[in-house]
């Protein structure tokens, strides 16, 4: 049996656990080589637009939607990294409309009730942003609002997926992300606070690029995913 890591990060209650993701086959979805990156790519790609897949997007988004405390770990999985092939995806979610802008403007002034109000109309276009549902999350905790439960538990288990790829100790364990803002919500629960960053690239990791934070003699390593070439990723 395999081992599994297990680490405890309290920040509003939160608790994730580290591990491995693997999908209905017990094909293991994390390596640090970069033929089994490309696999990567592969099998998240055809599992999220399968419609005999259990992992088939419109699936996972109708089950967050109507049965977000349902959702496993490997559900979550897809649907973050899935999320990288829906139509309009962008890695800056921030730019992505001015109700995105009112809602970081409301985390600036710090008004917990434009955020939970403007916020879950954007989780329910995005369930995956991971800004919008920490600060909506602390919102409704801090106002006790009976809806924290189920959504405090589906970040969680987001986190739980993403840390599955990786835990961000080296390049070969960077943390996958797919929108340049998780990373700052990932170093807040790691409890990574401040530090300098730069770019990192190694030549046993041909065409990979990697955000690299050095705080205190410690290194965080985060690599945000972009894929142009979507046709190449669907199998014959």
């Amino acid at each position: 049996m395999k081992k599994i890591v297990t680490t405890l990060i309290l920040l509003l209650g939160f608790v994730v656990s580290y591990g491995q993701v693997t999908d209905s086959t017990n094909i293991v979805v994390a390596d640090s080589t970069y033929q089994v990156y490309t696999d990567f790519t592969h099998i998240v790609y055809n599992m999220v637009n399968n419609p005999a897949s259990a992992y088939y997007y419109p699936k996972l988004e109708d089950k967050v939607k109507n049965n977000k405390s349902e959702m496993t770990t490997e559900e979550c999985y897809y649907l973050y990294f899935g999320r990288l092939f829906k139509n309009k995806h962008k890695g800056l979610p921030f730019l992505a409309s001015s109700e995105r802008m009112d809602f970081d403007k409301a985390i600036a002034k710090g008004n917990c009730n434009k955020i939970i109000k403007s916020g879950i109309p954007l989780l329910e276009n995005n369930p995956v942003d991971l800004t919008v549902l920490f600060h909506t999350c602390k919102c409704m905790k801090d106002k006790k609002d009976e809806r924290w439960e189920e959504y405090n538990t589906l970040f969680t288990k987001l986190l739980d997926a993403i840390f599955s790829e990786g835990t961000g100790q080296s390049p070969e364990t960077a943390i996958k992300i797919i929108d340049i803002e998780d990373e700052y919500i990932i170093k807040g629960v790691l409890g990574f606070v401040g530090g300098t960053e730069g770019l990192y690239m190694n030549e046993s990791l041909p065409g990979r690029v990697f955000n690299a934070w050095s705080l205190g003699g410690q290194k965080l390593y985060f690599e945000e995913l972009f894929f142009k070439d979507i046709e190449d990723l669907k199998l014959n």
